[in-house]
């Protein structure tokens, strides 16, 4: 390269770089649209509600949130991925998703790495395996015990076919607890069933489960992550009485679309994880059995792609092919 060549190019990647800074520090200039890409007033949309004010004071912007439904949130994930890449458009969703579309949806859209820029995925929650009393069943034991007296015989509800928790009753059959799946349209129908005992287990949300334990109306057998909850210590991880028995903890992310700039990436991390951490936010958030975890755009890449690798192993073992 020639030295006058050479000098071109430096000064064009100094003017870039430049650039870039320039349009963090303006940014934003407007206001803010965050796509969920699942109904007003479930659990995802309930978890961004609860911020956007919050959200909005420390960008000095008004956060705008945009329900984009259709298609297991497939929609609204390729709205954000085909938008523009300024930060002005951005997602926020459950990491499972899009975890687990491409091994269920042939026409999938999105890829969940390449389409994608990650900002933070702030908050974990728990899953649970619980049972009706009726069942006899009070522990993680017992529940092995009687699948392995009875293979293909008990059956356990879920919010849905492709559903994390779904995913979690493959991951006991590959390991020799052989269950019978039962999917529901939505978590509280799979939770009125197993309080019926129209179904002898669930495979639930931990926090929406938690006040039918406490009612005794069905009975908590054990949490389906690597490590118990840190404010329910009593109950044990289902790997403690089937060792190596371990899924991903459930996790909510943000993502722009891919080339966000780095400087708006790391404006809207600092923003989002001061609004999820402020005490009064926290205190609500406890309510729900969500941990606050923030971390770096890094950390959120890390997190994906386990959740793919896990994912797409059971997925792999049970045969489940994409439609």
């Amino acid at each position: 390269m020639r030295p006058g060549t050479l000098v071109a190019a430096t000064f064009g990647v100094i003017a870039g770089t430049t650039m870039v800074q320039a349009l963090a520090q303006v940014y934003p200039d407007r206001s803010v649209r965050v796509v969920v890409p699942f109904a007003a007033g479930g659990g995802t949309d309930y978890l961004i509600r609860l911020i956007a004010d919050r959200l909005g004071t420390g960008l000095g912007q008004t956060v705008v949130i945009e329900n984009r439904t259709g298609a297991a949130g497939a929609i609204g994930s390729e709205a954000v991925a085909r938008s523009k890449p300024d930060g002005y458009t951005i997602l926020f969703t459950p990491g499972a998703e899009l975890a687990t579309r491409p091994l269920l949806m042939k026409a999938n859209p999105v890829d969940p790495i390449k389409d994608f820029t990650p900002i933070v995925a702030p908050l974990r929650t728990f899953s649970i395996i619980a049972a009706h009393p009726a069942t006899g069943i009070a522990s993680g034991a017992d529940l092995i015990a009687a699948a392995k007296k009875s293979p293909a015989k008990l059956a356990y509800g879920t919010p849905g076919v492709g559903s994390a928790f779904h995913f979690a009753g493959e991951q006991l059959k590959a390991r020799g607890v052989d269950l019978v799946h039962v999917p529901y349209r939505g978590s509280a129908p799979a939770l009125t069933a197993v309080m019926a005992n129209e179904t002898p287990l669930s495979i639930n949300d931990l926090a929406i489960t938690l006040p039918m334990m406490q009612s005794g109306k069905v009975r908590g057998l054990a949490v389906l992550e690597g490590r118990r909850h840190p404010a329910l210590p009593n109950i044990p991880t289902l790997g403690e009485s089937l060792p190596g028995y371990e899924m991903p903890e459930s996790w909510f992310g943000f993502f722009g679309p891919a080339g966000l700039p780095s400087g708006i990436v790391q404006r809207l991390n600092t923003e989002i994880s001061r609004a999820y951490s402020a005490p009064d936010i926290k205190a609500k958030l406890d309510e729900r059995l969500a941990v606050v975890v923030p971390g770096s755009p890094e950390d959120v890449t890390a997190i994906i792609n386990r959740s793919i690798q896990v994912y797409g192993a059971i997925a792999k073992t049970a045969g489940m092919q994409p439609e």
